[in-house]
């Protein structure tokens, strides 16, 4: 279980306009930023009219505007994971993507990098995912993970290469490769309607440059400014927020810059400046500079606030939107004293969410790293045991109002590769919950659930699990069920409220009867915390060496909030294990 703090990735979208707009969305595009008061927290009570927002010059009227935040009114439970995942939130989570530029930084200048990552990595949730890259050789040796200590080995992996007397031209070249790199991770992302956010580690840039007298011809290190708008431009297409941390001792001049010219031909020492790139870049991208000091871990508490919300404002697409090149954006926001952050330039795709007219299909959101929260919608997976040694999956979703009929759901398995390894399509959409059953074999797994319905409208939750059983001495646990006893059958919910009572199960595999056992259930504020209530489990036998685990959690008495649910067997000889689920309990 990661150890980072608990679901702020986990968010929702409350709307500020009449429900009946949120039924126009499916035509609408979508475009974030942020909205921040002077203490730099986010201003969620905004509405279309205080938005003045222009597209290329020309003004756009915002027809939807929703805030995407922490779940509110729920009680964040210290490194509990994620009840379920909802179409409310990005795809994918947060992404980040921390690019270290390595031969900025001289040998024995990493410390405040790695103290930086460490101090980001508490503040972030089990659904964050991030990416770390050495810039500009420094290969990727850490591709999408949560696992916060494998971040930060990663991270402290990276070792400075600066040469020891890097001049104005070295400069000009590092820089062009760092850009070039950028740009090139920067579009592989796709179009993408959720922000991403790009953390760059340089002791340094180069503004641009042409590296020899206007007499001559071009150098090999000659730096153009047009290099910088292309990243800019990619940035805007993968709605990259950035954010460009930089030693706070970083001084204005390298000393060796008076030999070269500038673009416009003036000799200067400043263009040599490892400032003056960086400022280049943070223009570009409207990017954020962040200062790395050389103690603490909270150089990048700034970045985690910032990224855990956001604001999406909707407007009526025009042909002209969908130019690939990219439109130019501006956001400002009537309201005084309040600060807007947006990428100069965004890039639409004509998706079929998006484009007008068009109806969305299952397929087109199963297969689509979008984001779909027109039809609110929630799944969650539960791990059973399977024969040769692989796992069942045992998935469940519903939309959020379960008067909703739904006409069509399907879902896939995905791998942290992006590989899809198992595909489920529901027989009957109609039923509530909707359940279904995929094999693989263990390991962790993205579920993606894609629902439409009656009114053509779609939702697409995606939920991040470890697929595996858990060992205790020669027995497993599969994962914890919570739900609601009906007709005698446990029916599974994956949310609570004024319920008396929920019912909690699990099995074990490899028992044998007569075995020395004892299972119990505990409900706690967090993973490790003490047992708030502590009730006994009865075991059921199933056959095949299979036994049930079944008890009831008392509900009455919690207040509305995030709780682990932690069903423990003790064996015999004292060996113990655990399988644990979170409970929501919302007003």
């Amino acid at each position: 279980m990661p150890r980072i703090a608990v679901c702020v990735a986990l968010v929702c979208a409350a709307a500020l306009v009449p429900a009946g707009a949120q039924e126009r969305s499916a035509r609408l595009l979508l475009i974030d930023f942020l909205a921040l008061d002077a203490a730099g927290d986010l201003v969620g009570d905004l509405t279309p009219a205080d938005i003045d927002l222009r597209i290329d010059g020309r003004r756009r009227e915002v027809k939807v505007l929703r805030r995407i935040a922490a779940a509110p009114g729920v009680v964040k439970a210290p490194g509990l994971a994620a009840p379920y995942g909802t179409s409310r939130n990005s795809a994918t989570g947060r992404a980040l993507l921390l690019l270290v530029d390595q031969d900025s930084f001289r040998v024995g200048q990493e410390p405040p990098i790695r103290a930086a990552v460490s101090g980001l990595l508490q503040e972030l949730g089990p659904s964050d995912f991030v990416t770390v890259v050495g810039m500009p050789y420094g290969g990727v040796p850490l591709r999408s993970s949560n696992d916060p200590l494998r971040v930060q080995h990663a991270v402290d992996s990276l070792v400075g290469q600066r040469a020891r007397d890097e001049g104005g031209s070295a400069m000009a070249c590092r820089t062009r490769l760092v850009l070039e790199s950028m740009e090139t991770m920067l579009r592989s992302f796709g179009e993408r309607t959720a922000p991403s956010t790009v953390i760059l580690f340089t002791a340094g840039l180069s503004a641009p440059r042409r590296d020899a007298p206007f007499a001559r011809a071009p150098g090999m290190c000659e730096l153009q400014s047009d290099l910088f708008l292309r990243v800019g431009e990619a940035a805007g297409a993968a709605r990259a927020n950035f954010y460009i941390a930089q030693p706070d001792d970083v001084r204005a001049a390298t000393g060796q810059g008076q030999e070269f010219q500038s673009l416009s031909g003036a000799d200067t020492v400043a263009l040599s400046s490892p400032l003056a790139g960086i400022e280049h870049l943070a223009g570009v991208t409207r990017g954020v500079r962040v200062p790395l000091t050389a103690v603490g871990t909270d150089a990048l508490s700034r970045v985690a606030r910032e990224t855990a919300s956001y604001l999406v404002a909707e407007v009526e697409p025009h042909l002209t939107d969908f130019d690939p090149r990219g439109r130019r954006l501006d956001i400002r926001v009537t309201r005084p004293g309040v600060t807007v952050r947006a990428r100069p330039e965004i890039t639409f795709s004509r998706t079929p969410d998006r484009a007008a007219g068009s109806r969305v299909t299952v397929s087109d959101m199963l297969l689509s790293a979008a984001t779909f929260g027109d039809l609110p919608l929630r799944a969650a997976a539960y791990t059973l045991g399977a024969p040769d040694g692989q796992v069942q999956v045992a998935i469940l979703a519903e939309p959020e109002d379960r008067t909703l009929a739904i006409s069509a759901a399907g879902a896939v398995l995905v791998t942290d590769d992006g590989m899809v390894v198992a595909r489920w399509s529901a027989v009957d959409a109609g039923v509530s919950p909707l359940m279904g059953a995929m094999r693989v074999p263990p390991g962790r797994y993205r579920l993606r659930v894609a629902a439409v319905d009656g009114a053509g409208r779609g939702g697409a939750a995606d939920y991040r699990f470890d697929a595996s059983l858990i060992p205790v001495g020669a027995l497993h646990l599969g994962g914890l069920v919570l739900g609601l006893s009906r007709e005698g059958q446990l029916l599974p919910r994956l949310s609570f409220a004024d319920e008396p009572a929920a019912l909690a199960s699990f099995e074990i595999y490899g028992g044998v009867e007569g075995m020395a056992v004892t299972a119990f259930l505990e409900v706690a504020a967090s993973i490790d915390g003490p047992a708030i209530v502590v009730v006994p489990l009865a075991l059921q036998a199933q056959g095949d060496g299979r036994f049930l685990a079944l008890g009831t959690v008392p509900l009455g008495a919690l207040p509305p909030g995030d709780y682990a649910v932690r069903g423990s067997l003790r064996l015999g000889n004292g060996v113990t294990g655990r399988t644990i689920r979170t409970l929501r309990k919302t007003r």
